[in-house]
Parts: structure tokens; C-alpha cells; sequence
């Protein structure tokens, strides 16, 4: 399929996701799918995503039509989905839908940071979110992220300046965005 090197089976990609302390990445699909196919021979042979995807996850490559226990488990509705998972096979973020690489690695790291967030592993969460605002300050997860990077440091120090601070950043650079609206309870 791509320079990945995908596994094929849960149990399998929970024992390395253990061993290797990453969570796993799984994408599913179904072959008739156009954005499954468009996925895997554009996005997943990306240099700078088969990286990252290698680099912070354990990937896991389910095709619908051969895994159905595994797409009912997940509630998988449509193809391509993309979940991160914890190592004992907990989804923990997803997405769905078809992403060019330029798109895909913000999503990406949206998706590591918010499921770091949610295991309050909030270093991990706040270096995620500080990699979408500095690497692709102008994507479309940006302003989520910043929303998230403030809610973070809120959380890492109860200091509640980081939330007004997420405020007023992203009341001048993102306005109007329903990110924005959400963090004008801090104003």
C-alpha cells in the first residue's frame, strides 16, 4: 500500500502499541472507497506523514469489508475513518473523511494532542498543539488548537490567564471562527 508498515490485526498493534509506549493509529477502510484509495496513494505515501505516522504511532490498517467485528466495535459508518487508540484498543479521537497531506498532518496532530489531553498527559497535548499553530499556523484545526493549547496550560498550572490569554489570541487571529465564540467566556 505505502512506505507504512501496517499491521493487520488488533491484538497485534495493542502488544507493540504497549511495547512501544504509542498509541495506534488505525485507518479504516474499504477497497471500493474512493477516499480510501485517494488516502492511501497520495496521503499515505507522503513522506512527511508516513514519518509521523511511524515516528508517534502504531499504524493499523483495517479494511471494512474483511474486519465487519472491528467496524461494529468501532461504529465505523462511513470509510475512511481514522481513530487513535490507546494500547488496550480504546478509541480515544477520529475522523472521517478523505485529507491531502497538507491537511492530513494538522489533523494528525490535532487528533495526538486531544487524545494526549484526554489521558492528561498534558505536555504531550500542549507540544501537539504548539506544532499545528507554528508549523501550519493558517489550517483549518488551528484555531482548535489554540483553543486546546490554552485549556491545557490551564489544566497543567490553574492559572486561569492562559484562558484569557487564548482569548484575545484568538479573538484577533481568528474571528468569527466557532472555536473563538466557544473561548469568549474568557474575555
Amino acid at each position: 500500500m505505502s512506505d507504512i508498515k501496517w499491521l493487520t490485526n488488533m491484538e497485534a498493534a495493542m502488544t507493540e502499541a504497549r511495547r512501544l509506549v504509542k498509541p495506534i493509529f488505525i485507518f479504516f477502510n474499504h477497497p471500493d472507497c474512493a477516499g480510501s484509495k485517494k488516502s492511501a496513494l497520495l496521503t499515505f505515501t507522503n513522506n512527511e506523514v508516513v514519518s509521523h505516522i511511524e515516528r508517534h504511532f502504531v499504524p493499523l490498517n483495517l479494511t471494512t469489508s474483511e474486519e465487519p467485528d472491528m467496524s461494529v466495535a468501532f461504529n465505523v459508518e462511513l470509510t475512511p475513518t481514522f481513530i487513535v487508540a490507546d494500547e488496550k484498543g480504546k478509541e480515544l479521537e477520529r475522523w472521517v473523511g478523505f485529507l491531502p497531506p497538507q491537511d492530513f498532518i494538522p489533523q494528525m496532530l490535532l487528533s495526538e494532542g486531544l487524545a494526549s489531553f484526554h489521558r492528561k498527559r498534558f505536555k504531550d497535548a500542549e507540544s501537539a498543539f504548539s506544532r499545528i499553530l507554528d508549523m501550519r499556523p493558517e489550517s483549518a484545526v488551528a484555531p482548535e488548537a489554540r483553543y486546546y493549547l490554552g485549556v491545557t496550560l490551564y489544566m497543567e498550572t490553574g492559572d486561569s490567564e492562559h484562558l484569557a490569554r487564548t482569548w484575545e489570541t484568538m479573538h484577533r487571529r481568528y474571528p468569527g471562527d466557532a472555536w473563538t465564540k466557544r473561548a469568549s467566556a474568557w474575555a
